[in-house]
């Protein structure tokens, strides 16, 4: 009987979540594998660089007004209808899920076929709190991939399905910063809020550098991601203040920037952190307040713990303190250094290779 090497990946929303899903689905065709990504239209711009069957479906939360809800029945029903009819026409051997509402009726649909036609299902959890759709499917899934070594909300019960894989990546190790040239004449500042950007981010940063001295601003070099709006407040600022800068609303080359950058200043998605570790820069962190069961406060106490990064809080901003602590990073050398110490103590699996492993071991 020939052997069904068709799988589906799902996910959406942000490319928090469907980069990682790219990366995997990428090295499962590499693997000689047929892989499919079923996402919703905001996860469609992450997705340029995957190798394999695109199905885009419709999907939404149900948070807001009344109407807003009717709106989103509707389309989590067409969702739905659309999720049966490219399952019944891929029939995939696994169905892996890397989280968003987007992943929902797939998965919906997948327990359904899991009693028909042999279809195991899978997760992976990209944050340190897991989210609502993945901890919904914990029960029908035969394995739990995680990025960090500890979910602060899967119960004892699930334990045994974990595997502590990491995030898939296109970076096979980490970059080993003591085989590059680091005695460079400017300090290079990578200040970005994820995939998504960050005007809060940028605004407080303006507040800090307007306080910097002349001396402080020309050890500098930034590289911004700013969203449009924001553009034109950014030029303004740093012209007057003479500053260096290099500034896009989006950096599609953004390892390169990584390798390069002694200091960033983000959010804590999972990404992000990720991203951090493997290319060992400190970091200033900004969690998104309002993240959900407040994921990104989980992301970047971890770093913190490490000694890898620094948290400041968008809504308790205390610019003096703030302040000082921007000025010791760019000041002290050796401060940076330590971190990026911490840092290469923190170990990065290759998600890619155990998580394939899983998958063939339950093939066995």
């Amino acid at each position: 009987m020939k052997k069904n090497n068709n799988i589906l990946i799902c996910t959406g929303g942000t490319g928090g979540h469907v980069i990682p899903a790219v990366n995997f689905g990428n090295y499962l065709i590499l693997k000689g594998y047929r892989c499919s990504l079923m996402l919703d239209k905001r996860g469609i711009k992450y997705a340029n660089n995957f190798k394999g069957n695109i199905i885009s479906i419709q999907s939404s939360h149900l948070s807001g007004n009344f109407y807003f809800k009717v709106k989103s029945t509707f389309s989590l029903f067409i969702g739905f209808i659309q999720s049966i009819f490219y399952i019944v026409k891929i029939i995939p051997r696994h169905c892996i899920s890397f989280g968003s509402y987007a992943s929902f009726t797939p998965l919906l649909i997948s327990i359904f076929f899991k009693f028909i036609k042999k279809i195991d299902i899978h997760i992976h959890e990209q944050n340190s709190v897991m989210g609502r759709v993945n901890l919904f499917f914990l029960p029908y899934s035969k394995n739990i991939f995680t990025n960090f070594e500890h979910i602060n909300n899967i119960k004892k019960e699930f334990y045994h399905k974990t595997h502590h894989v990491g995030l898939p990546t296109l970076a096979k190790n980490k970059i080993l910063f003591d085989k590059l040239d680091i005695n460079k004449e400017k300090i290079i500042i990578f200040i970005y809020g994820g995939s998504q950007g960050s005007i809060p981010i940028i605004e407080y940063f303006l507040l800090m550098f307007n306080e910097l001295t002349k001396k402080e601003i020309e050890k500098i070099k930034l590289i911004i991601q700013s969203p449009y709006q924001l553009t034109e407040k950014v030029k303004e600022t740093l012209t007057k203040l003479n500053a260096e800068y290099q500034l896009k609303d989006y950096y599609n080359n953004i390892h390169e920037i990584l390798i390069k950058t002694d200091l960033a200043i983000t959010r804590a998605g999972a990404g992000t952190i990720n991203d951090l570790i493997v290319y060992q820069i400190p970091s200033i962190l900004f969690p998104l307040p309002h993240s959900m069961n407040n994921h990104q406060i989980k992301n970047a106490e971890y770093l913190e713990s490490k000694q890898c990064a620094i948290i400041m809080h968008e809504n308790i901003f205390d610019k003096n303190k703030n302040l000082e602590i921007l000025r010791n990073l760019i000041n002290d050398i050796t401060k940076r250094t330590i971190m990026k110490k911490a840092l290469n103590n923190i170990p990065v699996p290759n998600a890619n290779e155990l998580m394939l492993k899983v998958l063939l071991d339950e093939e066995k």
